[in-house]
C-alpha cells in the first residue's frame, strides 16, 4: 500500500463517505488521479462504492469491512506493543516523549497546511 493510497483510507475513515470529488480535495489530488488511485484500491476490494442515501444521483466512497477488521487488528496489535514500550519509561521520561511527539504533530501539520 502506498502512503497515497493509506492517506485516502485514513480520510475515508475519519471523514466518512465521501464523494470522489471531496476526497481528491481533502487528499490534495487531481481528480483524474483520485479516479485511477480509487479504481486500483476497489480492485484490491480495500474501498467500496455506494449511493447517497439522501441524493441517489451522488455516489460515495467507503471503506470496506476487510480493510476496517485488517486496520483494528493492527492498530489493536500495535497499541499493545506500544504500552508495553511506554511501561519501561519514568512519568518524567513519558512527559518529555509526549512533549516532543505533540511538538513534531504540530509541526507536521502546519507544513502539510502550507503545501
Amino acid at each position: 500500500m502506498t502512503a497515497t493510497e493509506f492517506k485516502c483510507l485514513r480520510l475515508i475513515g475519519l471523514l466518512g463517505p465521501l464523494p470522489m470529488t471531496a476526497l481528491a480535495q481533502e487528499a490534495g489530488l487531481q481528480l483524474g488521479t483520485m479516479s485511477g488511485l480509487i479504481e486500483k484500491m476497489e480492485a484490491q476490494g480495500l474501498v467500496g462504492r455506494g449511493r447517497d442515501p439522501s441524493d441517489k444521483r451522488r455516489v460515495l466512497l467507503k471503506t470496506t469491512s476487510s480493510i476496517s477488521e485488517q486496520a483494528s487488528t493492527l492498530y489493536r496489535e500495535l497499541g499493545g506493543m506500544m504500552r508495553q514500550e511506554l511501561d519501561g519509561y519514568s512519568e518524567s521520561e513519558f512527559e518529555l516523549i509526549m512533549r516532543f511527539l505533540t511538538r513534531t504533530g504540530e509541526a507536521l501539520a502546519t507544513s502539510i497546511k502550507a503545501f
